[in-house]
């Protein structure tokens, strides 16, 4: 588990050729509190360590619906492997649920704004880019949202309403459908999904351990939409490979998605972060698969 405090940042200015650069030295764990919208707001960061004058790039991660950001981080272990692939990683703590608890959901569609209290979440991800940009060295062309389940389907929100920010998404056993809301660029996804996902079924509507009363979308229908929003192929060119399967739409903008075999409603890789009544497979690892995605994918 990690400690949360707030660190005292060096940051040193260097004028190289008339440019600007922040350095920061060391690794560090920062607790970031924001006002939005009248609403205090907390998100947990992860800063690598910095060699002078680099600019990292940024990984946005929401955690699932009734989870919280520090089982999250403890579960996918997303600090440790953007520490080791040179990426800062935020991770923002989504609104409580009713009823109390540290059990949260994410705004990231209509049937969720009465539960996230109408929380405005995509103000919220605006508020903290824009607070980490201003204390650390950030890429501002190398943004990106991952998220589990309902933050899945945030990150996809954040595609979305975010495209000019974000610049591609790798969204875990979570999808929703664009409805009126259309990017204005093309953002390539990678979307990794279990086969035997009991909470949200690879073909969509009411799973056996579905959460409320509202039918999934398929995932399938999610992918054709984004090949469409992107300029992809229009037919997935698959790849198989050992317990799962790769559908690629081919193209500039590309939208991937990863088939585990028999997985359930986890995030792929981690052996700890299964439910119990779900099936769980420790392969691919799909934090390590989506940061490699986003590292290939800058923004044009």
């Amino acid at each position: 588990m990690y400690r949360w405090a707030l660190s005292v940042v060096t940051i040193a200015s260097l004028i190289l050729g008339g440019a600007s650069a922040l350095a920061v030295e060391t690794s560090r764990d920062v607790t970031l509190r924001l006002a939005v919208k009248g609403r205090q707001r907390i998100a947990y960061l992860h800063v690598p360590a910095n060699p002078a004058a680099k600019r990292y790039p940024l990984i946005i991660a929401y955690h699932g619906g009734a989870g919280n950001a520090e089982g999250y981080i403890q579960q996918s272990r997303i600090f440790d492997k953007g520490e080791q692939a040179g990426f800062m990683v935020v991770c923002p703590q989504a609104t409580t649920l009713p009823g109390g608890g540290n059990h949260r959901v994410w705004n990231s569609g209509a049937e969720y704004a009465l539960p996230s209290r109408h929380a405005d979440d995509v103000a919220f991800t605006e508020a903290l880019i824009r607070e980490i940009g201003a204390k650390y060295p950030l890429d501002s062309k190398r943004i990106y949202a991952t998220g589990f389940s309902n933050g899945g389907q945030m990150s996809y929100r954040a595609a979305l309403e975010l495209s000019q920010t974000i610049a591609a998404i790798a969204p875990m056993s979570g999808a929703r459908l664009a409805g009126a809301l259309r990017p204005g660029r093309a953002v390539p996804v990678l979307h990794i999904h279990g086969t035997a996902d009991g909470y949200y079924p690879l073909q969509g509507g009411l799973g056996a351990y579905s959460l409320g009363p509202t039918p999934h979308v398929p995932i399938q229908a999610v992918m054709s939409e984004w090949a469409v929003f992107n300029g992809a192929r229009a037919a997935p060119q698959s790849i198989r490979r050992e317990g799962w399967e790769s559908e690629l739409y081919a193209g500039r903008a590309p939208v991937e998605l990863v088939l585990v075999d028999g997985m359930g409603h986890q995030i792929a890789g981690g052996a700890d972060n299964h439910l119990p009544d779900q099936p769980m497979r420790d392969s691919p690892d799909a934090v390590a698969m989506a940061i490699k995605f986003f590292a290939a994918h800058p923004m044009p």
